[in-house]
């Protein structure tokens, strides 16, 4: 079942869980009503790890305003 949500699969978000930036996969599961997406983490020497979090600790990125 997937339950609509704003995050878009391959697009790039703040996760507070803990404050990296990740790469959302997809939507994997619903749990308790809370959509939860596979997403993926930059490690360091170019490494990446996949994680699976709620939807709500997933944050877009805001863009830098051009010119303020």
């Amino acid at each position: 079942m997937k339950v609509s949500t704003s995050i878009k699969q391959g697009a790039q978000y703040l996760c507070i869980k803990f404050g990296d930036v990740v790469t959302a996969i997809e939507q994997v599961a619903v749990v308790k009503g809370l959509a939860m997406w596979e997403v993926e983490r930059a490690m360091g020497s170019g490494s990446r790890k996949r994680l699976i979090v709620p939807a709500r600790s997933l944050m877009p990125l805001q863009p830098e305003a051009a010119g303020a």
